[in-house]
């Protein structure tokens, strides 16, 4: 049939209503899309951000890492020996006795036990005042024996044997520690805890020596088992 004038006039009345139903809709579709775009780009700038953060904690990390004792070090400074009557170790940590303190099987026991309350022995606070001088002169990192040494660290006696975290360690003691070579001989030669190492009853002066040593590699500690410490803010 005919298309009449007010079928023509219906018919563009009823596309007028869908093309403005279609522009409502889309400039609805453009405002999604536009927000969109934002949560996009925070996002993105959120990640950058947190690729910035962990750089910057590993950067923090390695910095630290040679003062909390996570790292080996190497440098120069001063190396301690000291031998002890009766002396029956190897200048390591208990061979007996792995790195993480577990027992070795089918190791034989020293065939010289120390007598831990005999005069002239070492004792576990002999260790401890000396690395107490080192610190207070100046060094940087402390190991005992290959033992390293950080501010957890404990230095004990376990019946005949003396723990460096909870590590035995038998005689003689190797005693390093990096920093000023100079300052770290001067100061170790002049402290009256060396002095009265030196003088034990039974034991020569020269079982306790002192020297500079321009190379020293000390092992990084084990990490630290942290019960009840969290971090601030967690």
């Amino acid at each position: 049939g005919t298309i009449t004038t007010d079928d023509r006039a219906r018919l563009a009345a009823t596309l007028r209503v869908q093309v403005g139903e279609r522009s409502v809709a889309l400039a609805g579709t453009e405002d999604r899309v536009r927000q969109l775009r934002s949560v996009v780009a925070a996002a993105r700038e959120q990640h950058r951000q947190a690729d910035r953060d962990h750089a910057g904690a590993v950067a923090q990390i390695a910095a630290l890492g040679p003062e909390a004792g996570s790292v080996a070090v190497t440098g120069s400074g001063v190396r301690i020996k000291i031998t002890d009557r009766l002396a029956g170790g190897s200048g390591s940590a208990d061979p007996r006795v792995s790195a993480s303190g577990t027992p070795r099987p089918h190791q034989s026991a020293p065939t010289t036990v120390p007598d831990a309350a005999g005069p002239g022995r070492i004792q576990d606070h002999d260790l401890a005042d000396l690395v107490n001088v080192l610190w207070i002169s100046g060094a940087e990192a402390i190991a005992i024996n290959g033992v390293r040494l950080t501010a957890l660290s404990a230095i004990r006696a376990a019946g005949d044997l003396i723990l460096i975290n909870f590590i035995p360690v038998l005689a003689p003691y190797d005693v390093e520690a990096i920093g000023d070579p100079r300052r770290l001989v001067r100061r170790v030669e002049q402290s009256a805890v060396v002095d009265r190492l030196r003088h034990r009853p039974g034991s020569p002066v020269t079982s306790l020596t002192a020297s500079a040593a321009e190379t020293l590699t000390l092992p990084a500690a084990p990490p630290p088992v942290l019960r009840h410490a969290r971090r601030s803010g967690s």
